[in-house]
């Protein structure tokens, strides 16, 4: 066998889940090392976060979602240069963006998701009923 039957390619692909107004994304945040996903392959996921259980739907969107990072700046607080944009005045000093964003990746796939309760199987319950002949019969 040569080495070119045993290469491989690796392809990762991105996914946005819609979560709707159902949680925040501080309990995301929280909640975010105990989730669980099946069923992604198959077009029909579940995703269990916290206590919560969502059913989603994968929608392709028609053009392509680029996510991004929000960063706040840190402003160096050492040397001349902060020393002297403190003596400005705020009419003198430039409009200086507080937040910095950073390219993270691109997606074309959204799954949209809703809150389902699941409840658990229960078995039916089977009579047994002898007849005449001891035979058993199922209800």
């Amino acid at each position: 066998m040569s080495d070119s039957e045993f290469e491989y390619e690796e392809e990762t692909s991105y996914v946005t889940f819609d979560m709707g107004t159902s949680i925040t994304s501080d309990f995301v945040e929280q909640k975010a090392r105990g989730c669980r996903i099946i069923g992604l392959e198959e077009g029909e996921p579940l995703l269990q976060l916290g206590g919560l259980t969502f059913e989603g739907k994968v929608d392709e969107t028609i053009g392509t979602h680029l996510l991004f990072e929000i960063k706040e700046k840190v402003h160096d607080t050492k040397g001349l240069l902060p020393l002297l944009t403190s003596m400005r005045t705020d009419d003198d000093a430039p409009k200086q963006q507080k937040y910095s964003l950073d390219y993270v990746c691109s997606t074309e796939n959204i799954i949209k998701m809703e809150t389902v309760t699941i409840k658990p199987k229960v078995a039916k319950e089977t009579k047994y009923v002898m007849g005449e002949e001891d035979d058993i019969l199922f209800n």
